[in-house]
């Protein structure tokens, strides 16, 4: 079956009207790019234009454009506003209408199952999360310990002596990669801690993405296999994720592991602090600031 092939049944099934009068395209901008572009034989671009493209590739970028056979940059939106970052998996179609100014998304369809390890919490944004750790193999590993910004890990499951340093200034903090950085880390970078340990489509979480987690689901203070942590459990569809109490590094020091669980975002904060996950027994603190050098566990998102 062709591309279009496949748009053509979508557009049908979401009976959004005649699909003679819909024009179909493919885009095949890199991920990271906001700037999407595609070419549509034959079509000049005009206000009530319905157009059906099959983007390749993942939205990785904030506020995204479309320009069609070069009749300009139009922003792609979404219930009023830009499309979210995570709401455009690869291989997904959007159906959308032209008003004359952006593209106004009817119908959102991925085709092609997720990488395999994604859980749908139901989230408004359609972020899937990953069901462990980066660099554990299962749910209840602590996986690899990481400064902000900084893609090699260390300390796996809590073993090793690696030294973290004590101060976000100091070594050996100062002189790493992530020390540079002062703003939010670019998705699919080289401070990309997810994307470069676990390969494309996994990134990091930002901030707002793990307090929407936070906002739609139930939590509880468990034990899994004899491991403590915190599950999340959808408000939504009421599928779940857990989450180890690894504790964190600091300096060559092992702490908290069992009664506390600390997990960066890609948000900066400042130049000593970033944001995180935090949680232990009695709360959640989904946007939890601390100091970058610190090393703490990482939960990967697509």
């Amino acid at each position: 079956m062709e591309l279009n092939d496949i748009v053509k049944l979508q557009v049908n099934g979401n009976d959004i009207g005649n699909v003679s009068t819909v024009h179909y395209g493919t885009c095949k901008t890199a991920g990271g790019t906001a700037a999407k572009t595609a070419s549509i034989d034959g079509l000049i671009l005009s206000t009530n234009a319905l157009v059906a493209i099959l983007f390749v590739n993942a939205f990785e970028a904030t506020n995204p454009t479309l320009n069609i056979n070069g009749s300009g940059a139009k922003p792609i939106y979404l219930y009023g506003s830009a499309i979210p970052v995570g709401k455009v998996r690869a291989n997904t179609i959007l159906t959308m209408v032209y008003d004359g100014v952006r593209f106004n998304t009817i119908s959102v369809e991925t085709y092609f199952a997720p990488t395999e390890g994604a859980v749908d919490m139901g989230l408004p944004s359609g972020v899937l999360w990953c069901d462990h750790n980066v660099g554990a193999t299962s749910s209840t590993e602590q996986g690899y310990f990481f400064s902000w910004g900084n893609v090699s890990g260390h300390c796996l499951n809590g073993v090793g002596d690696y030294d973290f340093g004590t101060a976000t200034s100091g070594e050996p903090y100062a002189s790493s990669a992530g020390a540079a950085l002062t703003g939010n880390i670019p998705v699919g970078t080289s401070y990309d801690m997810a994307r470069k340990n676990m390969g494309t489509p996994w990134r990091l979480p930002t901030r707002f993405e793990f307090q929407e987690l936070y906002d739609n689901s139930n939590t509880e203070w468990t034990t899994v296999n004899s491991v403590a942590g915190r599950l999340f459990t959808s408000k939504t569809n009421g599928n779940s994720i857990f989450f180890p109490a690894a504790g964190y590094y600091s300096g060559s020091s092992h702490n908290n592991a069992g009664s506390n669980g600390y997990y960066w975002s890609s948000s900066f904060n400042s130049a000593d602090n970033a944001y995180s996950l935090r949680f232990y027994s009695s709360g959640v603190n989904p946007q939890y600031d601390y100091g970058r050098f610190i090393g703490f566990s990482v939960r990967a998102v697509q």
